[in-house]
């Protein structure tokens, strides 16, 4: 029983993270900018003296508990979900660079899926790859709707896959969000700490890299047929013939 509600509460603290996270390294940034403009508790006057007066009346356990909240809240609002990632990157033009590295699933994934996107069109000699390939993308398009098919179906698998895609958010998103620190840093302490743009880059790479294994487990849940996909049951339902239609069988008028 107490492994069931683990369970159950692991995905909820992984995607809490995240937001926390961002939260913070927002607020410390911030802090750096603006930290020597916030009166300390014997120069505030006004609103500010009044919001040292709650701390003192709620306690330092409230006070932590409404930082956290605040904290969380403001990277709840700007985290950035993979799709607008992927948006943004093209816009960079960055896959043009290094497509294996932008791409949303890996190179062996994207052969297997187009693999078995062929056999949809096996009833009708061979498919061009222009067709293939539409269906693949189709599939991949529909990962959203698999991952909630496999919470009902295989909650282990859903789990695994979750537990990757967790890592993907958290570490492309601190590393998106990261690279603005060491800058502020490097200019309000010393230049070298301007190196640390390096180690968000790398922690974003990370994160892709997880994502294209969290996307792998999709596929292969496709592949597989642990999950049909819509788009491929459509697709392949097109090469068989129609079904006879009803028969009506007429009862003839008895002559006695």
């Amino acid at each position: 029983m107490m492994s069931f509600m683990l369970t159950s509460l692991l995905p909820g603290f992984r995607h809490l993270r995240t937001p926390f996270a961002l939260g913070a390294l927002c607020a410390f940034q911030m802090w750096i900018l603006i930290g020597e403009y916030i009166p300390s508790r014997s120069e505030a006057q006004g609103f500010t003296e009044r919001i040292y007066s709650l701390g003192d009346v709620a306690g330092r356990g409230a006070v932590t508990a409404a930082i956290s909240f605040l904290l969380y809240l403001v990277g709840d609002i700007v985290s950035i979900s993979p799709n607008q990632m992927m948006r943004i990157l093209e816009k960079l033009r960055l896959p043009a660079l290094a497509p294996h590295r932008f791409s949303v699933i890996s190179a062996q994934s994207r052969y297997e899926l187009n693999e078995f996107a062929s056999r949809a069109f096996s009833g009708r000699g061979n498919a061009s790859s222009d067709d293939v390939s539409l269906l693949a993308q189709k599939m991949v398009m529909e990962f959203a709707e698999i991952r909630m098919r496999l919470i009902a179906t295989h909650l282990d698998v859903y789990l695994e896959h979750d537990r990757y895609d967790s890592e993907a958010d958290f570490r492309t998103n601190v590393g998106f969000y990261s690279t603005t620190l060491w800058p502020i840093v490097a200019l309000y302490w010393t230049p070298w700490f301007i190196i640390g743009v390096f180690a968000s880059a790398a922690l974003f790479a990370i994160g892709l890299k997880a994502r294209r294994d969290a996307n792998a487990i999709l596929v292969q849940v496709i592949v597989s047929g642990i999950v049909e996909s819509r788009y491929y049951v459509e697709e392949s339902s097109r090469d068989h013939s129609p079904s006879v239609g009803n028969v009506t069988i007429r009862r003839q008028t008895s002559t006695r």
